[in-house]
């Protein structure tokens, strides 16, 4: 069958750049034998970082300095993590470090968090649903209209017939704009669910960068100014409702600042950064496992681990620990056999398209290897044009380029 210049072009070009996704995606199943990083958590007795991974190590778990702990011993030195545990056994200890042992505290200081960069990667919603903060009977409830934010202000629209509320958008832009928000918003940040303990309503940035509370209290608005751009110019804030009410959320800065929005004894705001490493928000994942002394803060990028216990009370490091990425032979392997790797979606933005993963140098040495046997092995079947054109194109595409000339050789070509 001959096909014409056009038509056989592109059947080639899209069938190397299919294999050049398919081929890297199975031999990284079968050479990539990573088994990511071990559980790692502050322990409250021997205060120090612990790794567990019972995956390889059954027995035993360790602390950052090498210090072995038979796993009979996990629940006993790690109290605060395992206190379920040590409950039901009736082994959980009355104090730790002069604090006394309430299941309830225990249970309500606990935090858990994870942040991802597709998290920052995807859109922000259009619009956001404000609750009732204070409901008459308890419950939150969703309060049959949502808001936006346009250039002059804010609107609420009714859920049911699509209308907007003029009185309300009304009485919530002026209340905002007296308190000094100028419009209009480039974000704002929520928690838009009534699956939470309460309702704190939304922070919201406005033109200028200063980040405004606001909320609706007995169908009235409440704003206030947080003025924590004074301490840090605000990149991204992830909302979070704790039970304890010690804090309204996560706060990442321009420069990698990554810490807490508090709330203080006077109803002010402070922002009280955590003693880590600069923050990438497209680059970092974050996961945080808190309980009422300390906090284990984790941050994984493409080149390893850092890992840090916190005081509970300051945010400040106590212990740190950095693990490199762990080398496999899909590491070494691909640099030689792939010169371009591509993806139909890149980890960090969760996006579907067609993405660069990788390009070897390394590689072009097997494509060279591979286009001087071509030249031989084709012989007096193609053209001295169609054969420098062929050695080319494998050069490039390599051993992708190899297989999709296998399925439409170009004597197949007009």
């Amino acid at each position: 069958m001959k096909l014409s210049k056009t038509i056989y072009t592109l059947i080639l070009v899209f069938s190397t750049m299919f294999m050049m996704w398919v081929l890297p995606e199975l031999v990284k199943r079968m050479t990539d034998d990573s088994k990511g990083y071990p559980l790692m958590y502050y322990s409250a007795r021997l205060k120090e970082l612990c790794m567990i991974d019972f995956r390889t190590h059954k027995d035993s778990f360790f602390d950052i300095k090498g210090n072995e702990y038979p796993r009979s011993q996990y629940d006993s030195l790690l109290p605060l993590m395992n206190f379920r545990q040590l409950a039901m056994n009736g082994t959980m200890p009355d104090s730790i470090d002069g604090h006394a042992m309430d299941m309830k505290t225990l249970r309500t200081k606990q935090v858990l968090f994870r942040f991802r960069p597709a998290d920052v990667f995807s859109p922000l919603p259009s619009m956001g649903v404000l609750l009732e903060a204070m409901p008459k009977r308890g419950n939150l409830l969703l309060p049959g209209d949502y808001f936006r934010m346009n250039d002059h202000g804010i609107e609420f629209v009714d859920a049911e017939t699509n209308e907007v509320n003029a009185a309300k958008s009304r009485i919530f832009t002026q209340a905002m704009e007296k308190k000094g928000f100028s419009f209009p918003a480039r974000a704002w940040w929520g928690n838009p669910t009534v699956r939470k303990p309460y309702e704190e309503g939304y922070f919201c940035q406005d033109s200028k960068g200063s980040v405004f509370h606001l909320k609706m209290v007995n169908g009235r608005p409440f704003v206030k100014d947080t003025k924590i751009d004074h301490q840090v110019a605000v990149k991204w804030f992830v909302m979070s409702e704790v039970v304890d009410k010690r804090f309204y959320g996560y706060v990442f800065g321009e420069k990698g600042e990554f810490g807490i929005l508090e709330s203080s004894e006077e109803g002010d705001y402070r922002f009280l950064p955590m003693e880590v490493r600069p923050i990438d928000i497209q680059k970092d994942e974050i996961s945080i496992l808190g309980n009422m002394l300390y906090w284990t803060v984790k941050v994984i990028d493409k080149d390893g681990m850092d890992c840090y216990g916190l005081d509970v009370y300051g945010l400040q490091a106590l212990s740190s620990y950095h693990q490199d990425r762990k080398e496999v032979l899909w590491d070494k392997v691909s640099q030689w056999l792939f010169p371009v790797v591509l993806s139909p979606q890149v980890e960090e933005t969760g996006y579907v398209g067609s993405y660069l993963v990788s390009f070897s140098p390394k590689a072009c040495l097997l494509g060279v290897i591979m286009a001087v046997m071509g030249l031989f092995i084709c012989g007096k079947s193609l053209t001295l044009r169609k054969k420098i054109v062929m050695s080319v194109f494998i050069l490039f595409t390599g051993i992708s380029g190899v297989i999709a000339l296998l399925f439409f050789p170009m004597k197949s070509l007009d």
